[in-house]
């Protein structure tokens, strides 16, 4: 039997055949409370009568790839984005993390969301940061970030690039 959990591409290309055809991004890591390793399969969905876009990301059974939990990051894509493992201190297993990128970036400015997801936890947490003419870096929380370790996380992750980074208390809406 060929090791698909060795290799994230080898793993990709085993799910694409058994599982979605669709599967852009395929992680195998440590998902839950429990030591076992698990499958994170991921893929965009276009918008459709039944489906929105966004990320579909489904969290499987190592052995028989069925589906045990599932999450939904509306307007996301897996172009030009970031999609990895993310160990936190104090956390006994991985979060999902995923990085917009330069996807939202223009010219003059632009967007950058990044998300945490804790699927043991049933929470998602998110960091939208907004990058204007003139104007300093300003990053907002979701309103579950009351962890110490999820806000230092988000700051530290862009703090560098945007020194004069401020905290906002409300989300400036890409619309």
């Amino acid at each position: 039997m060929e090791d698909y959990f060795s290799d994230n591409q080898k793993l990709l290309a085993h799910l694409k055949k058994n599982f979605d055809p669709q599967t852009e991004v395929a992680l195998y890591s440590q998902f839950d409370i429990d030591s076992s390793k698990e499958i994170l399969a991921i893929k965009e969905t276009k918008p459709s009568k039944t489906d929105k876009w966004g990320l579909k990301i489904q969290l499987l059974s190592k052995d028989s790839l069925k589906k045990k939990d599932e999450v939904f990051l509306p307007e996301m894509s897996a172009t030009e984005s970031i999609c990895k493992t993310q160990r936190l201190d104090s956390f006994s297993y991985d979060l999902f993390y995923y990085n917009s990128g330069s996807f939202y970036i223009g010219s003059s400015g632009g967007e950058i969301y990044a998300y945490l997801v804790d699927f043991p936890g049933k929470q998602i947490y998110y960091a939208h940061l907004v990058i204007s003419p003139n104007k300093p870096a300003a990053l907002f929380f979701s309103k579950n970030c009351t962890e110490q370790k999820i806000t230092d996380f988000f700051m530290n992750l862009f703090k560098p690039d945007y020194p004069e980074l401020v905290v906002v208390q409300k989300d400036v809406s890409s619309e």
